[in-house]
């Protein structure tokens, strides 16, 4: 059963190639039920024959504000294509197209005429806002940021991105999961501190959660005095940190100092700069947090050798700057993801391990990802044992 799993869950979108390797499973395993008769999941796959993606127009821009991140998803995607075909299978044309100007029908049109089946992008936050509102897209798309609508209405639109409010929303469900109550709450004052206090709020609340204070901090400043307001009268049972490192490494002595050094800390991923670094980061000890499987693979699979796309793993993290690290998995997450979109609209309920979490598809489209947890010890991340999709199971 467990090779069965591991054959299916590792099916890359080339059906062709999965039933080749179901027959030789079946063929190592003669007497087991499975083989006389397939599970309904896969059984619904072969309706998905002749349909494999084979040519995927890419959208992401050469230039402007955004062009080092989307340099940084196209390097891992890159990457990742090539050592598939360098492995054997047959793998999707990309044709990058740059997304610069924000010419959406332009965009696609290229991509009809250049022969692409599928769309990945564009990134621009705007653009995939503009594209939710249509009723329907002209190719399928995954769109490599989410729109500002409540939801997507657009028919053939998925949207994927490394979103900082999933990842509140996750330690939102995870503190109350863990029963605790009223939560403290520190973000940047800025727009984007703004959006995750929001989503971490909404989830919060919506749980039955109680919010003791939100202090929006100046991230120029020293952290002492925010982090003293955030967790004096009412004291609350939890703190949510919104941080990057520098900043994030200022909080935990400061509890210590008031003394609040008892109070658990949760936190998203951008505390953790994605390298080990015990002498830095030992002032994080205790705190809990979110990060893809790639970056804590200990934490989130028990060792690099049973993480996703191995091959791929390795080349990017020799060759990467740890803080591009991120969206080159995503680069190679929205390879996978693509490949599987006839997957997805046929079989309700299908998901993806990959490099960035465990990925499924909400009713509108949207990519949700589940994040393995990990806490700080000794200065290095280590795991952290999560009630089984039980935090998922809240709202």
């Amino acid at each position: 059963w467990l090779a069965l799993t591991d054959l299916v869950r590792d099916n890359s979108g080339d059906i062709e190639r999965l039933f080749q390797r179901l027959d030789d499973w079946r063929n190592q395993h003669p007497e087991h039920p499975a083989a006389r008769r397939l599970p309904s999941k896969v059984l619904a796959l072969r309706d998905l024959r002749g349909r494999e993606i084979r040519h995927v127009a890419v959208f992401l821009p050469e230039g402007g504000p955004l062009a080092g991140v989307a340099d940084a998803i196209k390097q891992g995607m890159r990457a990742h294509h090539l050592n598939e075909v360098n492995d054997g299978a047959s793998g999707s044309r990309l044709s990058f197209i740059d997304s610069t100007e924000g010419d959406l029908d332009a965009l696609y049109r290229e991509a009809r005429n250049r022969g692409a089946q599928a769309v990945i992008g564009p990134l621009d936050k705007d653009l995939v806002s503009r594209l939710e509102q249509r009723e329907q897209v002209p190719l399928p798309t995954l769109a490599l940021n989410y729109g500002t609508a409540a939801h997507n209405q657009a028919e053939g639109l998925f949207q994927y991105g490394l979103s900082a409010e999933n990842e509140a929303r996750q330690v939102a469900r995870r503190g109350r999961v863990d029963g605790l109550r009223r939560a403290a709450v520190m973000v940047p004052d800025t727009d984007w501190g703004r959006r995750v206090g929001e989503a971490f709020r909404d989830t919060w609340l919506a749980n039955g959660g109680e919010i003791t204070r939100t202090e929006r901090y100046n991230p120029g400043r020293p952290a002492t005095e925010s982090t003293r307001r955030a967790v004096s009268s009412p004291r609350p049972d939890m703190l949510f940190l919104l941080a990057l490192p520098e900043y994030a490494r200022q909080v935990p002595p400061t509890l210590d100092y008031y003394p609040a050094s008892e109070l658990p800390v949760y936190a998203t991923s951008h505390l953790y700069e994605g390298r080990p670094q015990p002498r830095l980061d030992k002032d994080l000890d205790g705190v809990r947090f979110v990060d893809i499987p790639w970056q804590i693979p200990d934490a989130a699979v028990g060792g690099e050798d049973a993480l996703p796309f191995l091959d791929s793993y390795h080349q990017l993290r020799e060759e990467s700057d740890p803080s591009l690290f991120r969206l080159m998995a995503m680069g190679v997450d929205a390879y996978e993801l693509t490949r599987r979109l006839p997957q997805f609209q046929a079989i309700p309920g299908s998901e993806l391990f990959g490099a960035t979490g465990t990925l499924n598809v909400a009713d509108d489209g949207r990519i949700q990802r589940q994040l393995p947890w990990a806490r700080f010890s000794d200065g290095v991340p280590q795991p952290v044992i999560a009630p089984i999709r039980l935090d998922n199971a809240l709202p």
